[in-house]
């Protein structure tokens, strides 16, 4: 199944630079990564969940929905690290007269 194969059934499409990744962890586990391209031949893990399958639908839905799972927790953290960076101006020590040590 291609990149297009997965946006196409369902799963969030990701910014150029960035891919999905099937992996087998085990003989029935599989895991949904997404991939930051580094290079030709190297790429950064951003994000993962594990697929869950349900007896009642097919294993595409499953895949499908775990990429949806693996973007949302790619995106909540993007929006965590940007929180704090807004809050690094108030790190440190602060004097009550107004200074900041």
């Amino acid at each position: 199944m291609s990149m297009a194969d997965l946006v196409a059934a369902g799963a969030p499409e990701l910014p150029e630079g960035y891919f999905y990744r099937i992996r087998e962890t085990s003989i029935s586990n599989l895991t949904v990564e997404i991939r930051q391209q580094k290079g030709r031949w190297r790429s950064a893990l951003v994000a993962d969940t594990y697929v869950i399958h349900k007896a009642d639908e097919p294993a595409e839905e499953s895949v499908v929905r775990a990429c949806g799972r693996a973007f949302e927790r790619w995106q909540g953290a993007a929006a965590e690290r940007a929180a704090y960076r807004l809050s690094l101006p108030f790190l440190g020590d602060h004097d009550p007269r107004g200074g900041r040590r």
